[in-house]
């Protein structure tokens, strides 16, 4: 349950920061989105980077969005990983 909420989360994160791309906030909140935009992005990128060079080449051929979930949804996804582990 907790791992839908904080998916809905933050891709509503994403959604918010990419809405400034297309209609820009007033302005020092845009500003601030940018900042917030490259650093999520920043972040994420780094921890898909990090997480995807822990995976086996099997892994990374059986579940060919899995890097792309993680770079959307961070620890969240890797949580779910895990979850999913002990089952």
């Amino acid at each position: 349950m907790f791992i839908y909420i904080g998916k809905t989360v933050y891709l509503c994160i994403w959604l918010f920061l990419l809405f400034n791309f297309i209609h820009p906030y007033p302005a020092p909140a845009d500003m601030l989105a940018y900042i917030a935009f490259v650093t999520f992005f920043i972040l994420h990128g780094l921890q898909a980077w990090l997480l995807n060079s822990t995976l086996s080449r099997q892994e990374k051929q059986q579940h060919h969005f899995r890097v792309l979930k993680l770079f959307i949804f961070g620890f969240i996804e890797a949580m779910s990983w895990k979850k999913n582990k002990h089952k």
